[in-house]
């Protein structure tokens, strides 16, 4: 497929996204579906306008119909995507509106998966199918909620989205695939058109039908993609991908533990929230963070290149970061 097509789509995408994110956020508007600030974890100063994520979801899921992009795919793995994709919109929506209790939405994100799973979207290289399965279900709802955790300052989410999409786009390209690379270019395109009203200061949210969506599905797509082109280790390259959400994530939950306190409440533990107290603004943090996803994009792009013994190497110094990176953090108040 020539760089035209390419760029066509990505702008596509980017194009819809500036179209719907205005249309969205009068309707918001209009039927007061919005982010008050609580002066807790909620500081912004006014009220801002939800459902940037269904132009987000749009924008997409359009992108893919009016360039025919479903055509390379099999019919099987389109439904699934579509079909899981939808339920979990919903769901974000529905959250948006009225507020749903955490085990209804665990259920309902598992039950997303599950079809993922049964329409082939699944982990292949692990010996064993129950073992596949368990673990593809962990990932997607665990990225899932991560995507959603890490919604909590103007471009960020969506920032740290468009650089993971990219990345996909990239590896699947030089993997012969068609259609995750489009898919994922397409996803790109429609996070950066919904990025010029996030960021700061942001004029719309995404709201969680915006960050659960974008979680799941750069969850499923990491795993249409094919890593091992020089060693097995390559495998592991959608957590480095996908490293600012998941490094958030745990740091989140290692805080809470050892604050005795339960991991699914809301918290100001945050690594950009830690960083916002210690004086950084706004914009610095969140470049901050999406230089951070740049390196780790960068270090699982050549993790792929690189020889086993190469890999590995490079996949301990990431993490022997990451570690040290959660030290000092910690000690932040």
């Amino acid at each position: 497929m020539d760089n035209l097509k390419y760029i066509y789509i990505f702008l596509s995408a980017f194009i819809l996204a500036l179209v719907f994110v205005p249309l969205c956020g009068a309707i918001a508007r209009k039927y007061r579906i919005l982010d008050k600030p609580d002066n807790k974890l909620k500081k912004h100063g006014k009220a801002v306008p939800y459902l940037g994520g269904a132009a987000i979801f749009f924008a997409f899921f359009f992108t893919l119909t009016i360039n025919q992009l479903f055509e390379y795919h099999t019919l099987k793995g389109i439904a699934g995507l579509t079909l899981a994709g939808t339920i979990i919109f919903t769901l974000g929506l529905v959250d948006d509106v009225k507020k749903l209790r955490v085990p209804l939405k665990f259920c309902v994100q598992t039950l997303a998966a599950i079809i993922l799973v049964v329409c082939g979207i699944k982990i292949q290289f692990l010996g064993n199918e129950l073992l596949n399965i368990a673990v593809t279900l962990l990932w997607v709802v665990g990225i899932t909620n991560a995507f959603n955790l890490l919604d909590i300052m103007d471009g960020l989410s969506s920032g740290i989205a468009v650089l993971a999409a990219l990345t996909y786009f990239v590896l699947g390209v030089e993997a012969s695939k068609i259609f995750s690379p489009l898919a994922a270019l397409s996803l790109a395109g429609a996070c950066l058109g919904f990025l010029i009203y996030n960021f700061n200061p942001a004029r719309i949210f995404m709201g969680d039908a915006g960050s659960l969506f974008l979680g799941f599905m750069l969850a499923a797509l990491s795993l249409t993609e094919s890593y091992t082109f020089n060693n097995d280790l390559a495998v592991l390259t959608p957590i480095l991908i996908l490293g600012v959400p998941i490094f958030d994530t745990l740091f989140v939950m290692w805080m809470r533990v050892r604050q005795g306190k339960p991991v699914y409440f809301g918290s100001p533990d945050h690594f950009p929230l830690r960083l916002l107290r210690f004086g950084l603004p706004v914009k610095k943090v969140v470049i901050l963070a999406y230089s951070a996803g740049l390196v780790l994009a960068l270090a699982a792009y050549t993790a792929v290149k690189l020889p086993a013994a190469q890999a590995g190497l490079l996949y301990l110094l990431v993490f022997a970061a990451a570690l040290f990176a959660a030290v000092k953090l910690s000690k932040l108040k």
